[in-house]
Formats: C-alpha cells, sequence, structure tokens
C-alpha cells in the first residue's frame, strides 16, 4: 500500500512539474467520453475454457474535466456483464449484471514527458481510480454492492478539434467472493496468502468529446480575430482621418491662394477701371459736358437709401436731365472692416442697384445707367463709413 501512494505522489508531482512546460495552447475543460467494448473476468479458479468468460457488450459513460495538459478527473458509469464458474459443473459458466461507478485520475503521458501540443496526433494516457460496483441479482447470484480499484492505459487520437478517438484498456480490481467464487488461498513459493482480488478487464473503443476546452477555444480565436479586426478598422480610420485632414489643408491652402489670386485681380481691374474713368472724363472735358459725381452713403450692413441721400439723387437727375446724351456709372462698395468678403460683395450689388432704382423712378431711362459692384476690395476711402458708399459718375 504503501508503495502504491508513492507512485500516485510521484505522478502528482511529476504532473504539475510538467504542465508548466507549454500551456499556450491548453484550455482547461469538460470533455464527454462514449465508450463500448468486451471484457474479460478472471478469479483465482480457472476451471473452464478462458474464451467463455469474455462477455459483450461492456458499456461506458465518462464525463472528465482536464486541469492542466497532465492531469484531469473524470466520472465513469459502465454496465458490463461478468460470470462466474459453476462449481458442480467445470465447463460451466452463469453470468451476470453489474453497475459501476468509478472516480479516475488521468495523466496524459506525452504531455508530461514532451510538453503539451494542441495539434499532436497520438495522446497516451494512463489513470488510477476508484469504483462502486453494485451486483444486479440474477438466478445463482445475489445482489450486493462492493468497492473496488480500477486502472488502465489509453490513446486518444485526434480527428478534429471537437472529437478524438479513444482506445482503452481497464483492469477493474473487485473484492473477493464479487462473482460468488471463494478462490481460497493463494500460494507463492512457501508463503501462503489470501487471494481477495477478482478481476474483470475490459477493451474498449469510443469518441471523446473535448466540449468545454473547445469551446474555450473557438472564443480566444474569436476574441483575437475580433481584437485584430478592431486594429486594423482603428488603423484604416486613422488613415483616413488623416487623408481627410491633409485634403482639408490643401483645400484651404488653395481657397487662400485663389483668394489673394482674386484681390490681385480685382485690384489689377480697378486700377484698369480708375484709368478708363480718368481717360472718360479727360474726353468728357474735351468736349465741354461735365462730369459729376456723387457719393451715395450708406447705414452698416444696409442698402436703403437715407433721406439725407436724396440731395445727391436729384443732383445727378438734374445733371442727366440737362445731358440727354450723358450716362451715368454707379459703383457699389463695401468697407472691409465689418462683414465678410462672401457678405460684402453681395452688399455693394445691392446699393448700386438701389441708387439705380432711384433714378429710373425719378425718369432716367435704364439704358443710361450702368451699375457695377466691388464689395471690399477696393477702398475709396480712407474711413470705413466712407466705403459704405454708391459712387455715381456722369459721362
Amino acid at each position: 500500500m504503501k508503495k502504491t501512494f508513492a507512485v500516485i505522489a510521484a505522478l502528482l508531482f511529476m504532473t504539475f512539474a510538467a504542465s508548466a512546460q507549454n500551456e499556450k495552447d491548453f484550455y482547461p475543460g469538460f470533455y464527454l467520453g462514449l465508450q463500448g467494448g468486451a471484457n474479460y473476468t478472471t478469479s483465482g479458479i480457472w476451471p473452464i475454457t478462458p474464451t467463455k468468460h469474455i462477455n459483450v457488450p461492456n458499456l461506458a459513460l465518462n464525463l472528465g474535466y482536464d486541469f492542466t495538459p497532465v492531469f484531469g478527473l473524470r466520472a465513469n458509469i459502465s454496465g458490463p456483464f461478468a460470470n462466474f464458474p459453476d462449481q458442480s459443473m467445470k465447463d460451466k459458466i452463469h453470468k451476470f449484471n453489474y453497475a459501476q461507478l468509478g472516480l479516475d485520475g488521468t495523466f496524459d503521458l506525452r504531455s508530461l514527458f514532451g510538453g503539451y501540443n494542441y495539434g499532436r496526433v497520438f495522446n497516451p494516457y494512463v489513470f488510477l481510480g476508484g469504483a462502486a460496483n453494485y451486483r444486479l441479482a440474477s438466478d445463482k447470484v445475489a445482489k450486493g454492492l462492493n468497492f473496488g480499484l480500477r486502472l488502465g492505459a489509453g490513446a486518444n487520437f485526434r480527428l478534429s478539434d471537437l472529437v478524438d478517438l479513444s482506445l482503452e484498456l481497464v483492469d477493474n480490481a473487485l473484492p473477493n467472493k464479487f462473482n460468488t467464487v471463494d478462490d481460497g488461498l493463494y500460494y507463492l513459493g512457501f508463503i501462503k496468502k489470501p487471494y481477495h482480488w477478482d478481476d474483470n478487464l475490459a477493451a474498449l473503443v469510443g469518441l471523446k468529446f473535448n466540449i468545454g476546452a473547445n469551446n474555450q477555444r473557438k472564443a480566444a480565436a474569436m476574441a483575437a480575430a475580433e481584437a485584430a479586426a478592431a486594429a486594423e478598422a482603428a488603423r484604416i480610420a486613422a488613415q483616413e482621418a488623416a487623408r481627410r485632414e491633409a485634403e482639408r489643408v490643401a483645400a484651404e491652402r488653395a481657397a487662400a491662394e485663389k483668394a489673394a489670386a482674386d484681390r490681385a485681380a480685382a485690384e489689377r481691374a480697378a486700377a484698369e477701371r480708375a484709368a478708363a474713368e480718368r481717360a472718360a472724363a479727360e474726353r468728357a472735358a474735351a468736349n465741354a459736358r461735365p462730369a459729376v459725381t456723387e457719393n451715395v452713403l450708406f447705414t452698416i450692413g444696409q442698402s436703403v437709401i437715407r433721406k439725407s441721400e436724396n440731395a445727391k439723387i436729384a443732383h445727378i437727375v438734374e445733371v442727366l436731365n440737362q445731358y440727354p446724351d450723358a450716362t451715368v456709372t454707379i459703383s457699389g462698395y463695401a468697407d472691409r472692416e465689418t462683414g465678410k468678403p462672401d457678405t460684402n460683395m453681395p452688399l455693394s450689388q445691392r446699393r448700386s442697384e438701389a441708387v439705380s432704382k432711384a433714378l429710373q423712378k425719378a425718369g432716367i431711362a435704364a439704358n443710361r445707367i450702368k451699375t457695377e459692384w466691388f464689395g471690399d476690395t477696393q477702398r475709396v476711402a480712407a474711413t470705413p463709413e466712407e466705403n459704405r458708399v454708391a459712387v455715381c459718375v456722369t459721362r
């Protein structure tokens, strides 16, 4: 018994030492095993043909949990047939049924001695445990409950992430007389010892379903895939944000360059218009036709002609009526100190058109009136108030 405990302690020590070797891909979890096969009953008396000891079927259901790559526990329930010889008829055996409920400690040999490898196809193991055995009554045997030992070896052949093919050899060590046969005394040399065990040897084949660990592995793989997808989405989003920012900066630069170019063009146009106006004035002076200029001033942000400016409108009407072939050019402006270029331009247009409508209302033909507007691109005076104006020049 002391040797047995020493072996168990050594296996447990090696189990936890080997578990630390390589658990990168290991996930603890439950598994379910379904097995079937045949069993062979033995005892201290062998009066009958050995083949008559073989019984089928032997069915087993396992529910286990792998705590480490090496060590696990499994609960086992099986329903084998067994037999015992008839003492009065040496070539006669009697069969009986019994149910077994066991608990085994399992040890994966490949992981124990070579480290864990998730993709390994061949995985041998050994197990050791105990069982409660309940014998069902028959015509030759009464019912009874006994406790015994279980030990054996097996191998799992990996078919997929979920399923292994399982082969197993089991020795169920049962108490003496469990098969109702008294084996008497066992002699070894000159030493007489009692023989206390009957054995039920079983060969089983079945499938092992790796339920819990497989689900954890899938969840970990899914989480890793989601993390990679999130990282890729973040990278793409960052690239897109950088692209949009670059486009925004480029658009602002282009807008600023265009505004500068428009302003320069407007200034050139203003200079050209000023030169043309001077030439026209000179020609008008040469023709002895007076050139009259009136600056109609407006309130900030407004295009309505104030009463104080009506006299200037009347003066322009008087000149145009005095000279029927004369025309008038009305140039609308806005000050740079208020508003923005995109609002000042239409404001200057409304100011020019307001003066034009006032002249037409006073009887001046529309074809004698020319309107133009320049927003805040030009300054006609030094103060903001003087640049809120519609300049009327007769020719």
